[in-house]
């Protein structure tokens, strides 16, 4: 079956807030097909529309990262159609801001979202991955290690031999904390602990990701970034950015970056941040 050899980037969770204006910027300028992915198929129509209105040409695909039969599907699709992804946006996450302290349940529900997602994407869609393909992983400052309150992690995730392994053991470790009730929750990383963690985990993965694929010879680039304290539905509409500029950096790592640029955490000004200072 003939292949297309078009480039093709694709935005999880691009139906609203930084997804949208990520998907919009590189509809702008990007050389390629452009994904608007998102779990719900009407929500995620109605995006493309809107982009469709503006004059531009997204393309639309259902993708709950949450479910693997879902990726998996995504997956055949592009590898049927593509010759591979060449940028790949992990935007797709939720947080409850009326929930400083959340439940066992919420937050294990939390973190499946916005951490435990991105290990299946990475087995399913990152062998789709051409040369110099780039991934950004939306983090956020609350993803930076200090927000940490046990010294035993604060240890063990800086280690330039960290495994993924451990990740999950930081992760369950978390998850025990939620069980034990707001004392034990809030002594591990504060309000909103489950969200912390989760981008904390998320910054981890992203450094070990990065020595995987250097170990393995393969010319790809994976970084997270800080887009600021956006005005979006997460957040209540509070804020110091749009949306929009909340887009800045991560559009900067998609286009504009230098391929070199690898294994780094980037400030919503397009600055690289010591991730455990």
């Amino acid at each position: 079956m003939y292949k297309m050899e078009t480039k093709v980037a694709v935005v999880t969770g691009g139906n609203k807030g930084i997804g949208f204006e990520i998907v919009k910027g590189l509809c702008q300028k990007f050389d390629g097909a452009v994904y608007l992915t998102g779990r719900n198929e009407e929500r995620g129509r109605l995006a493309v529309k809107k982009l469709q209105e503006l004059g531009l040409n997204p393309l639309f695909h259902a993708l709950d990262v949450t479910n693997t039969e879902s990726i998996q599907e995504f997956a055949t699709y592009i590898s049927k159609k593509y010759s591979g992804i060449d940028v790949l946006v992990n935007n797709a996450g939720i947080l409850d801001f009326d929930k400083p302290v959340s439940s066992y349940e919420d937050s294990k529900r939390l973190i499946d979202t916005n951490f435990m997602s991105l290990l299946t994407v990475s087995k399913i869609l990152y062998p789709l991955l051409k040369d110099k393909a780039r991934i950004i992983n939306l983090s956020s400052d609350w993803g930076l290690l200090s927000n940490i309150r046990k010294q035993v992690w604060l240890d063990t995730l800086v280690k330039d031999d960290l495994t993924v392994k451990e990740i999950l053991h930081f992760v369950e470790d978390f998850l025990d904390a939620a069980r034990g009730g707001k004392n034990s929750f809030v002594s591990f990383a504060g309000h909103y602990g489950d969200y912390k963690v989760s981008k904390v985990a998320m910054s981890a993965l992203t450094f070990v990701q990065q020595r995987q694929f250097n170990e393995q010879g393969k010319d790809v680039s994976i970084n997270c970034v800080h887009p600021g304290f956006v005005m979006t539905d997460m957040t209540k509409g509070m804020g110091d950015f749009t949306p929009e500029r909340g887009a800045r950096a991560p559009l900067y790592l998609a286009l504009e970056a230098p391929q070199s640029l690898k294994g780094t955490f980037v400030w919503h000004d397009c600055h690289q941040v010591n991730w455990d200072d």
